[in-house]
């Protein structure tokens, strides 16, 4: 079982897949004070129940990321948690998964949620509408995200 993370500035979305056609639970929590502190007891109570064989999460290592601080050491306290749980750590960065789902004419991270709904309609309820420049993310993106990351797992690693 590969369990992603996708931590946002509202909480995390999560995907847990047995394959890259299977997957097993997925969601969003939302954190609203102490957030990483709240979400990394979240993502403890998500690893010990599941007892994934690996944990994917995104690599924000590229100069290029946007991802804020808060977030990145929120991503290394997961990494860590993990590891004290013997559990590997992959980790992909924003362009690698976008490399990775060019090879199927995806460029943008509504089409790569389109396509994922496409292979696994059971999520397709979740797929928010595409965003307007002046909207802010929905929260249910972090769960295509997260999908995004287990996939290139199953793509790259299998």
């Amino acid at each position: 079982m590969a369990l992603a993370i996708d931590p946002t500035s509202r909480g995390f979305g999560y995907a847990l897949f047995e394959g890259p056609q299977t997957p097993l639970d997925w969601g969003t929590t939302e954190i609203r004070s102490e957030q990483n502190e709240n979400s990394l007891e979240r993502v403890k109570k998500l690893i010990d129940f599941y007892h994934p064989e690996v944990l994917v999460l995104e690599d924000c290592s590229e100069d290029s990321t946007r991802r804020c601080e808060r977030i990145k050491a929120l991503l290394g306290q997961i990494a860590d948690h993990a590891k004290l749980q013997k559990i590997p750590v992959v980790k992909y960065s924003s362009s690698r998964i976008k490399e990775v789902f060019s090879f199927f004419d995806i460029h943008t991270k509504h089409q790569i949620a389109e396509k994922i709904c496409e292979w696994l309609p059971e999520l397709a309820p979740r797929i928010p509408p595409k965003r307007k420049p002046w909207m802010s993310e929905d929260r249910r993106m972090s769960i295509f995200d997260a999908v995004a990351l287990v996939l290139t797992y199953y793509y790259l690693e299998e």
